[in-house]
């Protein structure tokens, strides 16, 4: 086998690496940002309209709640079902993002508050553009 392409390899496996850990940090600083106890949730209520919010344990409680997502060619939205606190009924409570982008048709979905925005572009930068760089210069090594 030739050096330049034991390098190449080598090179592919650590960025391969770099991208499940990246994700994997991605994931759970998410997680840990959802059910932070200073983290506000903003809800509608699909009976009464009404806007309210929800810290951070209050929805670690409803994670494992039935969840409705509706998605069509232009928008896209996201609610949880449990009890609404202004008119006391089982009901589902649309999720409010601060970014809720549908562009197109519907091939591009982005659901998420200002909040995550830091963690996402960190993966970006840190988890996929060493693919990027590696595929521009494989020709070198393969």
């Amino acid at each position: 086998m030739e050096i330049r392409m034991l390098i190449g390899l080598t090179l592919a496996l650590i960025v391969f690496l770099n991208f499940v850990y990246q994700t994997i940090r991605l994931f759970r600083g998410l997680s840990h940002q959802m059910y932070d106890k200073d983290t506000v949730q903003r809800f509608q209520c699909s009976k009464c309209d009404e806007s309210h919010s929800l810290t951070g344990p209050e929805l670690k409680k409803l994670r494992w709640a039935p969840r409705i997502q509706k998605r069509t060619f232009r928008s896209q939205s996201t609610a949880i079902v449990f009890q609404c606190p202004h008119c006391h009924k089982r009901a589902s409570q649309t999720v409010l993002y601060d970014t809720n982008v549908t562009r197109g048709a519907g091939m591009v979905r982005v659901q998420m508050n200002e909040e995550q925005k830091p963690l996402i572009l960190q993966f970006l930068i840190r988890g996929l553009l060493p693919f990027f760089l590696l595929s521009m210069f494989s020709r070198f090594f393969f």
